[in-house]
Formats: C-alpha cells, structure tokens, sequence
C-alpha cells in the first residue's frame, strides 16, 4: 500500500515549507500549491487523497478552488486551513458541498492524522 497523498496549498512559503517537512517525515506524499489556481492544477494532475487547503490567498482563494475542485471530482476529500474564525455564507456552502473538515493554523499533526484516520472519515 502506498502512502497517502496531501495536496497542501497555502501562499506562506515559510508555513508550505515546513509543513510539508512534517508531513513527509510522517509518511505521506506531499505535492504543494501556493494558491488556489495552482491547487485545482495540482489536483487535476496528482489526484491526492486529500486536500489541505488554506482559504485566504493571492489570485484565487481556497473557497473557489474548493468549489472548482468538487465540481471536478466531488468525492475530492478537502480540509480547509485557515488562522481566522470562519462564519461565513462561503463556509457553510462548502459545508453542504462536503467540506471534509477544518484545521486551525497552526494545526498539530496529531490533529491531522486523527481526521484522516478517523473511523467516519477513513478514506486510506
């Protein structure tokens, strides 16, 4: 079994760096994206087996990639990453589209191989 891929976009270099980092020493395959254009490409060209998807970014943000993404492929697993509160009509959209959760930056591993392997959401 291979290990699972992350599509991991966010448009601050520092955190994509590090994060993937940690992420690989964890096991899993990494293809990064630093905005969300670049993510519905990257997507379109790795097909990972999820998304970590930071929402505020330059040329187009995380909630239209979202929506680009799941009219592409709507079983696309999606996480969005965000260091602010969300309570937005964009939110709860995506929410009803089938948001496979929300980490808040910084997010502890442990947090994320939890949603990943969570018995509900097992998707590896």
């Amino acid at each position: 079994m291979s290990n699972p891929t992350i599509l991991l976009v966010d448009d601050d270099t520092q955190f994509l760096e590090a994060t993937e980092y940690m992420l690989k020493y964890e096991n899993y395959e990494v293809v990064t994206a630093k905005n969300g254009e670049e993510a519905v490409k990257r997507y379109k060209e790795s097909r990972p087996d999820i998304v970590l998807m930071d929402l505020k970014m330059p040329v187009m943000n995380g909630y239209d990639a979202f929506f680009k993404i799941k009219k592409d492929n709507p079983k696309a697993k999606i996480v969005f990453t965000s260091s602010y509160t969300i309570n937005n009509a964009e939110f709860e959209k995506a929410e009803t589209e089938g948001l496979f959760g929300l980490l808040t930056k910084p997010f502890d591993l442990s947090e994320l191989n939890s949603m990943i392997t969570s018995k509900d959401r097992h998707f590896i």
